[in-house]
């Protein structure tokens, strides 16, 4: 790390690096305009009146929040997005019926574009669009972006004058020159296309301001300029890193020390490698160097995903994990391409070259470059469960067989889904009555289709609802098939009625049920069976089921940073997998609570054979929790880089790693102070263990933990 990336690390850890706001003062008469443009107007009036963030230290500057609540700001933090506030008010994180509840959504701008084009093209395809749309509201909204993106350039100019005034205050030759480059370099972008690979950098520096989320596929379009600059002499690979380090600090910096998201890796999260459009691998030294450069810094934000593929050389998966083991902040993690690929073309119907833009946001969404991720809910899959046993008890006491058992479940379920997808269209529609002007200016279909991007603009998108408690349902499944059917060991009715007593009186039958049960994970037949049956029937429900917009809906299981498996299973009764009334549902695909008793390769060979068709291509989560000696031993490494390869040749489709022991995750629990610095994944994101809320530290602690 150079000296300047020094400082800029020691002010970003101490929060100096963050856009604070300055207050603009509008004009009373705005109220006299119509709608897009006064909030449009007001918009671009906060953005030049911002002061950018600048230091000697610094080679590039330009970003800014709208944060006040006062202007329509960012599509990702919704300041001055009203329908989106009466709305949350009543619905976020407040479940309707314990079934579904209102969150949030990530996306990522279409950086591709701004630098192929410039924000001047995106003008020009303003300009064009303009002449194809007659409507009213379609022309003012299209003048609002066009207002917006010539704001934009106002900007980059603004602060190209300040990083010269201080170019002249500045002592240090080496920091002088330095303002004076990214002075004349802002008069450049991101108005026009960058003329080097720093410029480019640059542009997604200032362009981030307009959706301050996720950078996408960062290596693969920014590599032309790195391959070009490097082969003409005008680049070195350590001028590079410096580059992208000062990129990775303003993502850091963009949360504000004081939020308890500033450790969180899920504030902003992208891809690297995974297949280009020609069918090739895309990981490439750049996307080495992102690893490298991102490593070497202590912050916690971004996090990076590898995109697997069937064609990544076997050094690079190794590579990547063993930057992982290195990595105190533990911001990588791990996606399959073949899976994920398959879900998107065969599923989506979207074309390979499209499909191969996605990229993982938040805390592990999937979204496409210029597009936001399509569902704002979280739903609760066990609540069908929990209806046929406490409440429609009759409708299954007489089933002949767990066949018939199953097609009962199955018209509970969906029903249940119907409501709840109905739900998520319902947050959508309200949603739309917001107009976006900032984000949409960088996202596919809404210059060509004259609408906000909160009104379903999007032709390369995903609908994925997380389901909480899926892996509850399966063992549910499971208990009903081996006990009550294959193996008669109790009758369906004392089940009902142990469950309806919260297993009182029925201690003995659960304590079978748990050290017998031959549950998800454990890669046998009858596990493996249901596991893929219930997959099937929801692949068979969703395949051509779109929302509002049209965007397909898949399953997704992840809970994010809020507790939606606490709060779902607090007004859940008992389960048949031996969970006790308000007991914690389950997220993510995997299991837990010593469950998966056959090892590390039967749980991950019965996650990799669960979803053939790959419906569960969403917004999916699999924590791995082993033993630090199988990372920590080379030996024993070698062995887990083949394991996970072989995960991912089998069909797995996500994998996170923890490798802290049990016994120190519980002391780190009862004595905080003593661990501070122990760090874990959590789902699909990072963070310290001692800050983590309670419940969510007691789930990491019933994870099981894997041996070689």
């Amino acid at each position: 790390m150079t000296d300047r990336i020094a400082e800029l690390t020691k002010l970003t850890l101490e929060g100096k690096m963050f856009a604070e706001m300055t207050a603009t003062e509008f004009d009373r008469e705005d109220i006299f305009l119509s709608k897009q443009e006064m909030e449009s107007k007001r918009l671009c009036e906060h953005m030049l009146n911002q002061k950018p963030v600048l230091t000697q230290y610094q080679k590039m500057t330009g970003f800014f929040l709208c944060r006040n609540g006062i202007v329509v700001g960012d599509a990702f933090h919704r300041q001055g997005h009203k329908a989106w506030e009466e709305m949350r008010k009543d619905f976020y994180l407040k479940n309707i019926d314990n079934l579904s509840t209102l969150e949030w959504q990530h996306a990522t701008a279409d950086y591709k574009k701004v630098l192929e084009k410039g924000i001047r093209g995106i003008i020009a395809e303003i300009d064009d669009s303009l002449k194809t749309h007659s409507e009213k509201e379609e022309r003012e909204f299209l003048f609002a972006l066009k207002n917006v993106a010539e704001t934009f350039i106002k900007w980059a100019h603004k602060c190209s004058e300040k990083a010269l005034e201080l170019s002249d205050k500045t002592d240090n030759p080496e920091y002088k020159n330095n303002l004076k480059t990214l002075s004349n370099a802002l008069k450049n972008v991101p108005e026009n296309k960058p003329s080097s690979f720093y410029e480019a950098v640059l542009a997604i520096y200032v362009c981030f301001s307009a959706d301050p989320d996720s950078v996408g596929t960062l290596d693969r379009y920014l590599n032309p300029f790195y391959e070009k600059d490097l082969k003409e002499g005008r680049l070195t690979r350590d001028e590079a890193k410096e580059y992208l380090q000062e990129l990775f600090l303003m993502l850091q910096a963009a949360t504000h020390i004081a939020n308890g998201n500033f450790t969180r890796g899920g504030e902003s999260h992208f891809c690297i490698g995974g297949y280009l459009p020609d069918g090739s691998d895309g990981f490439c030294d750049l996307s080495k160097l992102i690893l490298e450069a991102l490593i070497e810094l202590p912050t916690w934000i971004p996090q990076v995903s590898l995109r697997w593929t069937k064609k990544t050389p076997k050094e690079v998966f190794r590579f990547v994990l063993d930057c992982e083991r290195k990595d105190p902040n533990k911001r990588i993690a791990f996606q399959n391409d073949e899976k994920r690929l398959k879900c998107y073309t065969e599923i989506c119907g979207f074309p390979f070259e499209k499909a191969v833009g996605y990229t993982t946001v938040g805390c592990n969404e999937p979204a496409f470059l210029g597009a936001i991720t399509g569902s704002n809910s979280k739903i609760n899959f066990a609540r069908s469960v929990e209806t046929l046993f406490h409440k429609k008890a009759e409708t299954i006491e007489n089933a002949k067989d767990f066949e018939e058992f199953y097609e009962i479940f199955t018209r509970e379920m969906k029903s249940d889904l119907e409501i709840a997808y109905e739900y998520d269209n319902k947050y959508n529609r309200e949603r739309a009555k917001d107009i976006n002007y900032i984000s949409s200016l960088f996202f596919q279909g809404c210059i060509e289709k004259a609408k906000s991007l909160t009104r379903g603009a999007g032709d390369v998108v995903i609908a994925s609802p997380m389901y909480m408690g899926i892996t509850n349902v399966i063992d549910s499944l499971i208990v009903v098939k081996q006990f009550v059917f294959d193996e008669k060991l109790i009758t369906m009715n004392r089940l009902i009625e142990a469950l309806q007593n919260n297993w009182e009186g029925f201690e003995d039958l659960r304590t079978i049920i748990i050290k017998k049960g031959d549950f998800f994970g454990n890669d046998t037949d009858r596990s493996n069976y249901v596991a893929q049956k219930l997959y099937q029937t929801l692949y068979e429900f969703l395949k051509d089921k779109t929302n509002l917009f049209g965007y397909h809906w898949l399953i997704g299981d992840l809970m994010g940073y809020n507790v939606h498996h606490k709060w779902f299973g607090e007004k859940t009764k008992a389960t048949p997998d031996g969970r006790f009334s308000g007991d914690s549902l389950k997220f993510g695909l995997g299991q837990s609570e010593g469950k998966d008793r056959n090892g590390l390769t039967a749980l991950l060979n019965s996650i990799a054979k669960v979803d053939p068709n790959a419906i569960g291509c969403g917004s999916t989560v699999t924590n791995l929790m082993i033993e630090a000696e199988l990372v920590k031993n080379d030996s024993y490494f070698e062995k887990l880089v083949d394991m996970l390869e072989t995960y991912f040749k089998n069909g797995g489709v996500h994998f996170q790693l923890t490798y802290v022991s049990k016994e120190d995750l519980i002391n780190a629990k009862e004595n905080p102070d003593d661990y501070c610095n122990l760090r874990v994944r959590v789902s699909g994101f990072s963070d310290y263990f001692v800050k983590l809320n309670e419940t969510i530290q007691d789930d990491i602690i019933e994870r099981t933990t894997h041996k070689c």
